[in-house]
């Protein structure tokens, strides 16, 4: 946080690209290169596969332009550094963070000319979890339009289907999900879903009897991500009678609540607009 507020600061007052160097070794003339051209802060790690999607996604959103990160000497860390490098770039970090080995071309790329890019004061990112820290700054990041994101095998974000032929209601699949993505409606028995908490485990998939659940890797950018929505039955929609509750005196005030204190399940027809995001932003 404390390098993307210098970052952010610096930008704002000079407006030089702002270039994060991440390292374990220190490669060779860190120090004089892209002096004339951009202001390097650069950062040593102890373990670079510690470095994870949120943490780029963050810096690129508030305050940084490019991160060169250094690959991985570990072999058991080059494949887990490989997924969380790909993640970036299909959320809005393409072109924006370089793997380099050793300090090999390193210089080339400091010293290249950069444009800066727009940022957001990192405060305004970091809310929530660092999965709602991540899912804010790519919406930051991703052009205003984007209402879906496709990522890559593996990726811990996603959504999961349900096929009704073959479903037979047994819930071993909300028994065992792990970051209750996964849930029954209070008095239907309905399966329910929130797309941002599912970080694609599989176990349901893996539980379910019937294999009636399929998962797909994904992000949704729009204001339906935080919200419950139903695997079968009522076509998606949530009602009183599913909830167990009565119609709210105002149900329309419900939906005005912040993501993370949960959002209630209201009697109203609502279509979040699909262009809003979820950046904490009030």
């Amino acid at each position: 946080m404390a390098l993307c507020q210098k970052a952010h600061g610096r930008k704002l007052a000079t407006g030089r690209a702002q270039v994060l160097v991440l390292y374990e070794l220190e490669p060779p003339g860190l120090e004089e290169a892209g002096a004339g051209h951009s202001d390097i802060a650069s950062v040593s790690v102890c373990k670079l596969e510690k470095i994870t999607h949120a943490d780029l996604l963050h810096a690129l959103a508030s305050g940084f332009d490019v991160i060169c990160l250094q690959a991985s000497s570990a072999p058991q860390g080059q494949d887990l550094q490989r997924l969380e490098v790909e993640l970036v770039r299909a959320l809005g970090g393409l072109g924006r963070i370089l793997l380099f080995n050793g300090g090999a071309g390193l210089d080339r790329q400091l010293s290249a000319r950069l444009l800066p890019f727009p940022s957001v004061a990192p405060e305004v990112l970091a809310v929530g979890s660092r999965r709602d820290t991540a899912r804010a700054s790519a919406a930051a990041l991703l052009p205003a339009s984007t209402g879906h994101a496709d990522l890559p095998d593996q990726a811990p974000y996603g959504s999961v289907s349900l096929n009704e032929d073959l479903c037979n209601n047994c819930n071993s699949c909300v028994w065992v999900c792990p970051s209750e993505a996964l849930s029954l409606t209070e008095n239907g028995g309905a399966l329910s879903f929130v797309e941002s908490l599912c970080t694609q485990c599989g176990l349901c998939v893996s539980i379910c009897p019937q294999r009636a659940l399929s998962m797909a890797p994904g992000m949704d950018l729009t204001a339906y991500a935080v919200l419950p929505h139903l695997l079968a039955g009522s076509g998606g929609k949530m009602d009183a009678a599913d909830t167990g509750e009565g119609a709210a005196e105002d149900p329309a005030a419900a939906w005005h609540q912040p993501a993370e204190t949960g959002l209630p399940i209201a009697e109203v027809s609502i279509t979040p607009v699909p262009e809003t995001r979820h950046t904490g932003r009030v």
